[in-house]
């Protein structure tokens, strides 16, 4: 049942939200005309000339009074007509509140958040709102109304949240449902600390069983501890005598770690003896999960299993993203066929070598993948720099800046380099045929640079998580710092950031960021 608390606990917002959403679309229809009205009057006061450019009432322009700046004339007329555009926003004002995680029961929020929360939606909604309308090409919409819609959406769903919602809570929030738990005092006390949320104010922990004693004789137990009302021995009388509606089950790690045949014959017996009795179970493992990882309860076939991760999950928005990639990049490779050959011809003219330099790179998990770029070195480039690395030791690390194993020269520097490809590189030209990459699914438009094997092995254990993503043609490091960042623990925290807060308005912000590097070059190699 307590999954069913938290479900009505989710209904209930979300009823609230659709509540608070018509009266702010009623209430944006009451007022659609009071925001030009308002920036007219305000045009007047301030002498600018914007009361041409606003559609008015008649009397409005002859003599406005304070009500025809505060409401509308007639504000109800023709509103039923309008409607359609409240059932168009209400699915996505709900879909970018659930994103933030906003019908989320163990999400508490400060007032500042949850307002945070509404706006992002808010804007995110309007604006798809927006796109619908152009590309269907509807004209005759008000745009004070879509507006006013915004601003009044924002400010009731967060008065429903931040103030409706809790006293309703509180009112609600009678003792219907008696839980008994199963396992150590210190669970007891960290569960008892959960039900005081007012998602599950209906609940109540009646007690706990155990083998273990709560506590020694010396220590003293808070009068509102939760009581060890018995061992697992009187589990059976405890059923038969109390009120019990579930029974929760928490396994410490100690627990697991002596698993044998009997004692999960044991677990078992128990499992049975509330079943059949009616009872409701809920099986917690008591383990503190890494600093930074997500949990996630599913079931593979008839067992239960609890996913832990730290890396991107959302199934909706990952689709998205490789979709995104592999559209941009065959438009991008279309568009780009003319420049594609035009420096083809030129690297083929220097030197009657390869066009295309392909290497060994990591992408995600650890597949290994051809990684494709122009030419931008001489054909024996890396016997050039093996032979510098151990002939000339000092010029190798003057002219390197990165750390080992890392090797990056600036193009002046670099004696491996071609004049067409100093040209190249300083506009990042050479990576362009990465889109192929991307559009065969090696890369991504956005993620950490692919390493070589070789640099793989010299990474530490926790920089290897860098590989838990697919690699990509820009991230963080190429779109703020480039090679202004040389220590390699910098630039995989960078990496990390990047996986840690992830998002598709994150890969779109890059995006945009790295054009306007690749405007203005500066340290590119």
């Amino acid at each position: 049942m307590l999954k069913s608390q938290r479900a009505a606990s989710a209904a209930m917002v979300l009823v609230i939200d659709v509540l608070g959403l018509f009266i702010a679309f009623a209430a944006a229809w009451a007022l659609r005309d009071s925001l030009g009205n308002l920036v007219v009057a305000l045009g007047d006061m301030l002498h600018i000339p914007i009361r041409s450019l606003v559609r008015l009432p008649e009397a409005f322009r002859k003599n406005p009074t304070l009500t025809d700046i505060l409401l509308s004339n007639n504000p109800l007329s023709n509103f039923n007509g309008h409607l359609w555009l409240l059932w168009i926003s209400l699915p996505t004002w709900i879909y970018f509140l659930h994103t933030q995680k906003g019908y989320d029961a163990h999400e508490p929020r400060t007032a500042r958040q949850e307002f945070a929360a509404c706006a992002y939606a808010g804007f995110l909604a309007t604006a798809v709102l927006v796109i619908f309308l152009w590309l269907a090409k509807f004209n005759g919409v008000s745009r004070l109304l879509i507006t006013n819609f915004l601003l009044c959406g924002v400010g009731v769903l967060w008065l429903g949240r931040a103030i409706t919602l809790p006293l309703l809570q509180k009112r609600i929030g009678t003792t219907s449902r008696h839980i008994l738990l199963i396992g150590h005092q210190q669970a007891a006390d960290r569960f008892a600390a959960v039900l005081a949320s007012p998602t599950y104010r209906s609940s109540e922990l009646i007690g706990f069983v155990s083998d273990n004693n709560s506590c020694s004789v010396t220590d003293a137990i808070p009068d509102d501890a939760p009581q060890q009302l018995g061992s697992l021995n009187d589990l059976a009388r405890i059923l038969d005598d109390r009120v019990v509606d579930e029974v929760v089950i928490v396994r410490s790690t100690a627990d697991a770690a002596q698993d044998t045949p009997e004692t999960n014959q044991r677990w078992g017996n128990l499992l049975q003896l509330c079943l059949e009795r009616g009872r409701t179970v809920s099986l917690f493992d008591d383990m503190i999960p890494p600093v930074g990882a997500k949990m996630e309860a599913a079931m593979m076939g008839s067992m239960p299993m609890l996913v832990l991760h730290n890396t991107p999950q959302n199934a909706v928005h990952l689709a998205v993203k490789n979709l995104m990639d592999r559209v941009v990049a065959f438009f991008a490779i279309l568009v780009l066929a003319p420049l594609f050959a035009v420096i083809a011809i030129l690297i083929k003219s220097h030197d009657k070598g390869p066009v295309f330099y392909t290497q060994d790179r990591v992408g995600l998990n650890g597949r290994i993948f051809k990684f494709f770029k122009f030419r931008s070195m001489h054909i024996d480039a890396t016997s050039i720099l093996e032979k510098m690395k151990t002939e000339d030791r000092a010029r190798y690390d003057s002219i390197n800046v990165m750390q080992d194993p890392f090797f990056k020269a600036r193009d002046g520097d670099d004696p491996r380099i071609t004049p067409i490809g100093r040209f190249i590189r300083k506009y990042s030209i050479d990576e362009l045929p990465q889109f192929w990459n991307v559009l065969l699914g090696d890369m991504s438009l956005v993620g950490p640079r692919p390493p070589l094997p070789k640099e793989v092995a010299e990474l530490a254990p926790w920089q290897r998580r860098k590989l838990s993503v697919k690699g990509g043609l820009t991230c963080i490091w190429q779109a703020t710092g480039r090679n202004d960042i040389t220590e390699v623990d910098e630039w995989m925290k960078l990496d990390l950031e990047y996986i840690d807060n992830w998002s598709l308005w994150l890969d779109v912000k890059l995006l945009f960021k790295t054009l306007k590097v690749l405007v203005k070059p500066r340290g590119a190699s």
